[in-house]
């Protein structure tokens, strides 16, 4: 997803899947959502900036990828609870790494 689809120089999707796949759609009636083909999309200020997008699962994975930054960040996690039991938000986390890369 980072090198739009390419790896060892062998395209694996057609070019510019990965930005369309994470870009926000809009429904019929124009309404945006955060949210692209399985990937949501953060609603930080930075991670627009630099078009990040994310996977989501429910017991708090991720696979957080900032094409702008070259940056990708994977968590594996088992919360207890599905949803709602994390003790802090992991996109501002993800935010201040970016950062710090740079």
């Amino acid at each position: 997803m980072l090198d739009d689809g390419v790896v060892d120089g062998v395209r694996l999707l057609p070019a510019g899947w990965s930005r369309e796949a994470g870009s926000a759609k809009s429904l019929r009636d124009g309404t945006k959502l955060p949210y692209g083909y399985m990937w949501w999309i953060p609603q930080s200020d930075a991670a627009a900036r630099d078009h990040a997008y994310v996977a989501e699962g429910i017991h708090g994975q991720f696979v957080y990828i900032n094409p702008a930054a070259r940056v990708v960040i994977v968590v594996w996690s088992a919360l207890p609870k599905p949803t709602g039991g994390g003790v802090f938000d992991d996109m501002i986390v993800f935010d201040a790494i970016v950062e710090a890369l740079r």
